[in-house]
């Protein structure tokens, strides 16, 4: 049961949020957000469609969270003064689902909902931004990662652009790219994430050796790249790279959800990024 202390602090940090990705949106149009209130105010396509984005993602978890009777509570978004403007969404469920299936179940539903208006708006995004010709990149600014999903979007929706051009990525465009970003993150087989809920309950104790495994591969990422890898691996050890025992373990998923769990897959090698950012 969701109580109104925990409906006042989910609407406050919600609040909040909007407030910092408009702020971070704003700068992404070149503006700047403390000297005005139009200056501000231009970063609300960011903004909005960022929220739109992990609010779907949430949302997903949180319905179907209540499918299968788990009492989840609101989800809490979480500020923060960084170039995206947010730290995303956490939803802390009081136990884990009784069943393997149910645990899939709800840990899937948030990167598919979060997907889908994540494509739409990089597809959208991609349409609004603006070509640099010749090659040439910005004297300083950002460079940010293509996963194969991105590479395919801005190949089919992207006008005027060559093998020399420069895609100047609009703030909507950003958005979605982010939210590609989050998928990725969220759907990899380590610990209390999205993508170790999925692994565990596919393979049971088996995942501990997938699970294990990530966190050499994000040291090594971060050597030879983004150097943000080595803090995410050290977050992902603070939250743990275990799994609770679940009361079912033995009971296999129905061939349905081992499909999904497939596609889960194939959406994690689509969107993610090795070296999601570059400062120029």
């Amino acid at each position: 049961m969701v109580t109104l202390r925990g409906k006042i602090l989910a609407a406050f940090l919600f609040f909040l949020t909007c407030l910092t990705t408009t702020g971070a949106g704003a700068i992404l149009a070149g503006q700047d957000p403390l000297t005005s209130l139009s200056g501000f105010l231009s970063g609300l396509p960011y903004s909005f469609t960022l929220m739109l984005i992990l609010s779907a993602h949430e949302a997903g978890h949180y319905f179907v969270s209540r499918r299968y009777g788990v009492t989840s509570p609101l989800p809490w978004f979480i500020p923060a003064p960084t170039l995206i403007g947010t730290f995303g969404a956490v939803i802390r469920l009081p136990r884990l689902p009784g069943s393997r299936l149910a645990l899939f179940d709800i840990a899937l539903a948030g990167p598919i909902a979060g997907l889908i208006p994540s494509v739409i708006a990089l597809a959208v995004g991609i349409r609004l931004s603006s070509i640099l010709p010749g090659g040439a990149p910005p004297a300083s600014g950002m460079e940010i990662g293509e996963s194969l999903m991105f590479r395919f979007l801005a190949w089919a929706f992207s006008t005027g652009t060559s093998g020399d051009s420069t895609l100047l990525l609009s703030p909507v465009g950003f958005a979605g790219w982010v939210g590609l970003l989050v998928t990725a993150l969220n759907l990899m087989p380590v610990g209390q994430l999205d993508g170790g809920h999925l692994a565990w309950a596919l393979l049971g104790r088996k995942a501990r050796r997938i699970l294990w495994g990530i966190f050499p591969l994000l040291l090594t990422l971060g050597y030879r790249g983004w150097r943000g890898w080595w803090i995410w691996a050290g977050l992902l050890l603070l939250m743990g790279v275990s799994h609770p025992e679940l009361p079912d373990g033995e009971t296999r998923l129905p061939p349905s959800r081992v499909v999904w769990g497939g596609i889960a897959l194939l959406i994690e090698v689509l969107v993610f990024v090795p070296d999601p950012l570059r400062f120029v």
